[in-house]
């Protein structure tokens, strides 16, 4: 109830910033939210990189995740068979009882079919689910601090612009309407974001992960999410 409640906040002050600020002004407000989040996902090496070459802290989040888990809830002793031994039947088996968040399990059956990891000598099962957990996790913690900062960013150079013109153009007859149905989009789009970190919550809190996606609104949001299946799977 509590997130449903959110939801509906965030959208109606994102309606309400679009009523005041103009139809110019909102469309080139969500132009540059999509800008960020676009020049974020180009950008998640950045922040990616330096983490994954870092021994120490890499092995901790793998040893933090423990995807081997998520493999024993079919059977212990696929864990260490080697991916390229591993039929489309029985992976199709240890995905579906594994459970993974959204887009968790189809990473993990993309990596495998693939074998992402065979050059960095990863090669067993239990690997393959605890290294796609890590690497997606990690990507989208880093598309998020980016976005957030380009966000940040081009929000001050709009506001700067805006204020240096004494308010942008506005189309005086529809503005309040178009404004109003730009901010409700932008909304939407910037809950879609949000949402991204519902993977990492159900990951880590299963219970708390389940109570922010249960209201029907909130599912929406994460299952029906079009940029969940941007995130780089490696």
């Amino acid at each position: 109830m509590i997130i449903a409640i959110l939801i509906l906040v965030v959208l109606g002050l994102c309606i309400l910033a679009g009523y005041y600020r103009g139809v110019i002004y909102s469309a080139v407000s969500i132009g540059l939210t999509l800008l960020s989040f676009f020049l974020a996902l180009l950008l998640i090496p950045v922040i990616a990189s330096p983490v994954r070459e870092s021994e120490k802290l890499y092995s901790s989040l793998l040893y933090y995740f423990e995807g081997y888990e998520f493999v024993s809830k079919t059977s212990v002793e696929l864990i260490h068979d080697p991916v390229s031994s591993i039929d489309g039947d029985t992976l199709s088996e240890v995905v579906e009882n594994a459970e993974l968040p959204l887009p968790l399990g189809s990473a993990v059956r993309k990596n495998i079919r693939r074998e992402a990891y065979a050059s960095s000598g990863i090669t067993t099962l239990g690997d393959y689910f605890n290294q796609t957990i890590v690497d997606v996790v990690l990507n989208i913690l880093s598309l998020l601090f980016l976005f957030v900062v380009l966000r940040v960013l081009f929000g001050f150079i709009l506001r700067m612009i805006d204020y240096g013109r004494r308010g942008l153009p506005t189309l005086k007859r529809f503005d309040p309407l178009f404004s109003c149905g730009i901010g409700f989009l932008h909304g939407v789009m910037l809950l879609y974001i949000f949402f991204l970190l519902a993977p990492i919550v159900l990951t880590i809190v299963p219970r708390l992960g389940q109570m922010l996606i249960e209201p029907p609104l909130a599912g929406f949001f994460y299952r029906m999410n079009p940029f969940m299946w941007m995130i780089p799977t490696t």
